[in-house]
């Protein structure tokens, strides 16, 4: 079955109605989904460290297929204008509902050393933040400005639907969310912290690209998709303009938010810098989207419809839920997990390094006040306290050399902190 239709270049391209060009990305996702899910040690039960929610959640990264399957076999040929609409939106909103809950701490499983640095549950709910926020971003805005009046009349202004647009967003997804959070965890944040490189912009420019290359290939992906057409197959004339507006978003995203994230710590940042960088995260995508949408019509669009209007702010609150706060929470909720990690990577390095990040990490707990202090320093022993024996025992001891060499004041203040949390322990 293919959809005959003109859009928006010309006629609507294969890969938009039920046929074989659906397995391609129907099967990567699936699959990719799937392996994220599977046991990985026999010495640990499953459910230890693959929890129903976060098993949940990445499942249901395979409803974007079923939202392209409502818009072709719900359409307005087939069930009626109004429920075409209603089944989409609806279809949209689950999708959204299963996005927000990446949220919660409960995606996070314990710490298993035989999982090594191997630990989506780490990095899977900020990477799926941005690419699902992305989504809803990239259709409310693209709805926003594409409903006309005379679209109202006849629903063309519902998304068509093209799979293999969805395959190049599929691999998008890979690079925003795999390549990217595996790159940041272990090359960057790892590799600046025990090994001192990947500082300054090295690490910002490696770090904050592959988030911008991830954002655009996404974006192009799925612009393709709801356009109906096949990436690549259409010449753009006047991209000039959109290409303008793309580089003031990697501006944006690249140099100005990177910047604001290397001024501070990563592990201790505070909820409200963390929920400011993500609403510049969430500019820096917008302006990057309506690019994206610019060079594809070849002309600057506006705002033609209330329902437009209406339905665009919607999406776009939903895009707001996802990656400032939503992604914000899954952030914090990374940080306190990503501890005990750091921490059992740092029993195999060399003793040197060990103990200059230790005595990097008391030095900025001891110029904290007392309840910050109290708060990242207990986080840091809860994950000690996740961590096997011998991983204890050696972080216990380079944390007593890192405090005999510290200031007579900072040893004080620390001291006094780490009472305060062993008699907290006690007490529980």
């Amino acid at each position: 079955m293919h959809l005959t239709n003109i859009g928006i270049f010309g006629p609507i391209s294969q890969g938009t109605g039920i046929g074989w060009y659906m397995l391609p990305p129907i099967l990567i996702l699936l699959s990719i989904t799937l392996t994220m899910t599977l046991p990985i040690t026999s010495r640990v039960k499953w459910s230890t460290y693959r929890r129903p929610l976060y098993v949940i959640a990445v499942l249901f990264e395979n409803w974007i297929s079923v939202i392209g399957l409502v818009l072709i076999l719900a359409s307005p040929i087939n069930v009626g204008p109004e429920d075409a609409a209603i089944y989409f939106i609806v279809a949209v909103t689950v999708f959204w509902g299963a996005t927000i809950i990446l949220a919660s701490k409960k995606i996070q499983s314990k710490f298993i050393p035989e999982m090594g640095l191997f630990r989506p549950d780490l990095i899977y709910p900020t990477g799926a933040n941005l690419a699902r926020g992305e989504i809803f971003a990239g259709l409310g805005l693209k709805l926003m400005l594409t409903i006309t009046p005379a679209s109202l009349n006849n629903f063309t202004w519902l998304p068509v639907w093209n799979w293999w647009g969805l395959l190049w967003a599929v691999l998008a997804m890979v690079l925003l969310v795999a390549v990217r959070g595996m790159t940041k965890v272990k090359v960057v944040l790892m590799g600046r912290m025990i090994l001192q490189k990947m500082e300054g912009w090295r690490g910002i420019l490696l770090e904050e690209g592959l988030l911008y290359l991830g954002f655009a290939g996404l974006s192009y992906g799925f612009l393709n998709v709801f356009m109906g057409y096949i990436p690549f197959t259409v010449l753009y004339h006047a991209y000039w303009p959109g290409v303008a507006i793309m580089t003031i978003a990697a501006i944006i995203l690249i140099p100005i938010r990177g910047y604001l994230k290397h001024k501070v710590d990563r592990l201790t940042m505070s909820y409200r810098r963390t929920l400011g960088l993500m609403a510049i995260l969430y500019i820096g995508v917008l302006v990057l989207i309506y690019g994206m949408i610019v060079m594809l019509m070849g002309r600057f669009l506006i705002i033609s419809t209330s329902f437009g209007l209406l339905l665009g702010l919607y999406l776009q609150a939903l895009a707001i839920s996802v990656i400032v706060f939503g992604r914000t929470h899954s952030i914090l909720n990374d940080r306190r997990g990503m501890l005990p990690q750091m921490l059992w990577v740092l029993t195999h390095a060399d003793e040197a390094d060990r103990q200059r990040v230790m005595t990097q990490r008391l030095i900025l707990f001891a110029s904290m006040n007392d309840e910050a202090r109290f708060q990242y320093m207990k986080e840091m022993y809860d994950g000690m306290m996740e961590c096997p024996e011998k991983v204890q025992t050696t972080m216990i001891g380079s944390q007593m050399i890192a405090l005999s060499g510290l200031e007579n004041q900072q040893r004080s203040l620390c001291m006094k902190t780490m009472d305060r949390i062993t008699m907290h322990a006690e007490v529980k």
